[in-house]
């Protein structure tokens, strides 16, 4: 059986909620402040935003004219259908295993006809099945699912949290810009912390800076602050979290101050050694340019 990845993401603190590619200044890219001539006309969805960064906007599901609530977590991949919405349409399930915050655990997959966000239609989608229902509650409304980059990149795109809006078609190349690898459906950007070259994933899906412990060999290069917290992943499996300082932080040449970031000892991941939250650093938000497969992350 092949693993599938649910890429680590919506982390849940006790006290809170927080959730090779790497960073290129592609040659292919046009870095003109023009947007895209080819990209097609914009159209313009409006977006909840919880938590000052989780999104959410309204898409539908096959045929039907019921609009459903879904989050758009870039650090997800495949996206994800509630368990609820796919017993209720009768989507049939498989087993499978995927990787939550460097662990593999067993749960299942499915296949759903068609699901619809603005003009992406994203037919014949290979999704995980979990119960979001912690999601839920958190959020005080129902949730379909979580769509991921492998739905969102179908179609040039921007989301604006200042706009609380994701427009789709031409946007303009502009910001930190990070290779999307399509084939896992993620974008893993260069990262230095304190000096330390990492490699961490882009993610609208939390607000925290997380390294996943297990993916370094000496981690005497942070300075611990507080080792007794406990975390929870979006499947609801607690895990051990650290909180240390990270007081310097540099993206494209870019520094960044940030008076704490998490570790979760023990977790690895082959792709990325942790999460990098679109707004830990305030970024305002993200692009993403279909043309030459680059995110942008916008000041």
């Amino acid at each position: 059986m092949n693993a599938k990845r649910k890429v680590a993401s919506l982390l849940f603190l006790l006290t809170g909620l927080f959730g090779s590619t790497g960073l290129l200044y592609a040659g292919v890219c046009r870095i003109t402040g023009d947007p895209d001539p080819d990209a097609g006309a914009r159209r313009v969805i409006p977006m909840k935003i919880f938590h000052n960064y989780l999104l959410v906007a309204e898409g539908r599901l096959g045929n039907s004219p019921q609009p459903r609530n879904f989050v758009l977590d870039t650090g997800t991949s495949p996206s994800i259908i509630n368990v609820t919405v796919a017993n209720q349409l009768g989507i049939p399930t498989k087993s499978s295993t995927l990787a939550d915050i460097g662990q593999i655990i067993p749960t299942q997959a499915a296949t759903i006809p068609e699901i619809a966000l603005g003009p992406v239609r994203a037919v014949s989608l290979p999704v995980q099945v979990e119960n979001l229902s912690r999601l839920e509650s958190d959020l005080g409304i129902p949730i379909a699912g979580i769509l991921g980059l492998d739905v969102l990149s179908k179609s040039s795109f921007q989301l604006d949290y200042d706009k609380g809006q994701i427009a789709f078609g031409g946007i303009s190349p502009e910001g930190i810009p990070v290779q999307f690898d399509a084939q896992s459906a993620i974008a893993v950007a260069k990262v230095k912390i304190d000096g330390r070259a990492t490699r961490m994933l882009v993610d609208t899906g939390t607000d925290r800076v997380v390294l996943f412990g297990g993916n370094f060999a000496d981690l005497a290069w942070l300075s611990p602050r507080d080792t007794s917290q406990r975390g929870r992943s979006l499947v609801n499996r607690e895990m051990p979290v650290q909180v240390f300082s990270a007081p310097d932080i540099v993206v494209g040449e870019r520094h960044f101050s940030k008076e704490r970031a998490y570790l979760v000892p023990g977790s690895t991941d082959p792709a990325f050694d942790g999460l990098l939250g679109v707004r830990a650093l305030g970024f305002r938000g993200l692009s993403y340019d279909q043309t030459c497969g680059t995110i942008f992350l916008l000041s």
